[in-house]
């Protein structure tokens, strides 16, 4: 009698720890999205500096590329991602191989990523169909290294998103290159200081 019962009730007590652990796990899920807000984004960005001889960059060359972003909410942080080695950044004039790839000057080479943090409390997030401005403290790390930065930005309220209307912000590549010293080919010099545009972007996120 004891042998019959003890199988089913040892089933028994498989099944319900088996739900408690399921619900567990799906509160547990359910939490970490509230925590992060569940946001999410993603766009284009034009990336642009000068290249030349000297200090004053003689015979000034124009050093341009277009890339793609994505966005994801971290802890109360928004973290813009773009994989620049992995085809989401795209130098023009033939300079990709020098700027990500093999031949990279900077070390951006397979499997790099280059993201920015913005604390998502200092941003201001306009009503619905209206638009706002400001500007934002920021970190870039790229190449394991990190600077702060100033992001400027116009966002507009459409359909319970956010839609950049424009964002700018200036980095120094040297801040982050393992001899912190400025990328040149013979005597041409790329100027460190980057500006870079966001050319079109939307974002998923609550205020």
């Amino acid at each position: 009698m004891n042998i019959k019962h003890s199988v089913p009730a040892n089933r028994s007590m498989l099944r319900r720890f088996v739900t408690v652990a399921t619900l567990g796990a799906a509160m547990l899920g359910v939490v970490s999205a509230s925590a992060d807000g569940g946001g999410k984004g993603s766009g284009n960005f034009a990336l642009t500096t000068i290249a030349g001889v000297g200090d004053g960059y003689t015979g000034k060359l124009d050093v341009k590329g277009d890339g793609k972003f994505s966005v994801k909410e971290e802890g109360g942080n928004l973290v813009f991602t773009s994989s620049v080695a992995d085809g989401e950044l795209n130098m023009k004039d033939g300079r990709q191989k020098h700027t990500v790839g093999d031949d990279s000057k900077l070390g951006l080479k397979k499997g790099q990523k280059v993201t920015l943090t913005v604390e998502k409390s200092k941003l201001t997030f306009p009503e619905a169909g209206k638009e706002a401005s400001g500007s934002v403290p920021g970190k870039i790390k790229m190449l394991g290294k990190e600077q702060g930065v100033t992001v400027k930005y116009t966002v507009k309220e459409d359909g319970g998103k956010y839609v950049i209307k424009s964002a700018s912000f200036e980095f120094d590549y040297t801040k982050h290159v393992a001899d912190g010293k400025k990328v040149c080919l013979m005597l041409v010099c790329v100027r460190p200081s980057v500006t870079i545009n966001i050319t079109g972007g939307t974002i998923e996120v609550k205020k």
